[in-house]
């Protein structure tokens, strides 16, 4: 059996990784393509591998679980109680729509026994459908909270989109404002390391446009081809290649998100089919 290098613990502020590739609902320009209808989730025999790997080489000040929809990952429960082994000392965080916390009998109990904060994100202020459901969930999770005692968080600010390519589907594409510097001082996922397929991606845009590719055939478009020709840094990276990575701001793929940030309110955000709850 090799033995593992002796690698310094690097200490960075933020640390993420989706659980889940779909969402129940369809919000326009979702930064990690989920409103497109990907399907899948990380199974825990996976996804704790990357995670142990990665906590022999990093401590993340706050870490956190998202997707997509977290909710939809059967193994949900097990990636929070690694997380707490993992990263005892972290804030670590659970970021999800609130709509699903029925499908996981004892995730309220879960988020208490290991600290774990849930963050509930508000996508719409004008999806009355949705608004029905997110006002249930939220009667439901705050008597769970008075019963379980962990804590709660509203994130308001995700009302508000921007969108970080031009067109829709099929058609969508890079922005290219040749100003890569710009779109990293505009971006709102500047701090977002993620987590994906095992390595460090530098934000959620980035780790995900494969799957979008895969769905749209995207990497027949060469405006899109030296995005996708982003390579991660695997866990075997040397120390300097991390710190390197921690380091470098702006690079080359930034330019493919606008140098200046439209947002804008989402309408209609529910979807008429919800996706399916098993083997997403």
């Amino acid at each position: 059996m090799l033995k593992q290098p002796d690698w310094k613990l690097i200490r960075i502020p933020f640390l993420e990784m989706d659980l889940a590739h779909a969402c129940d609902l369809k919000c326009r320009g979702c930064t990690h393509y989920s409103n497109y209808g990907l399907k899948g989730s990380v199974p825990f025999q996976e996804g704790e591998v990357w995670l142990r790997a990665w906590a022999t080489r990093l401590m993340p000040g706050t870490f956190s679980f998202l997707g997509g929809e977290p909710l939809l990952n059967s193994d949900l429960l097990a990636y929070l109680r690694l997380a707490h082994i993992l990263w005892p000392d972290s804030k670590r965080i659970l970021i999800t729509n609130g709509l699903n916390c029925h499908l996981r009998p004892g995730l309220f109990e879960t988020l208490a026994e290991t600290g774990t904060r849930l963050d509930i994100s508000v996508h719409s202020h004008k999806d009355q459908a949705y608004l029905d459901r997110f006002n249930q969930a939220l009667v439901e999770i705050e008597t769970a909270r008075l019963h379980s005692s962990f804590e709660v968080m509203l994130r308001t600010q995700e009302f508000r989109f921007y969108r970080t390519y031009r067109g829709e589907g099929p058609d969508m594409r890079p922005f290219e404002d040749k100003n890569p510097e710009a779109s990293w001082q505009a971006c709102q996922n500047s701090s977002c390391c993620t987590i994906h397929q095992g390595a460090l991606w530098k934000c959620p845009p980035l780790a995900y446009l494969g799957l979008a590719a895969k769905k749209f055939d995207l990497d027949r478009q060469a405006a899109w081809r030296p995005y996708l020709a982003y390579r991660p840094v695997p866990v075997t990276a040397s120390e300097d290649e991390l710190v390197n990575f921690f380091m470098t701001a702006a690079e080359p793929a930034c330019a493919m998100c606008p140098a200046k940030l439209d947002y804008f309110e989402q309408g209609r955000i529910t979807k008429e089919e919800q996706p399916a709850l098993a083997g997403v």
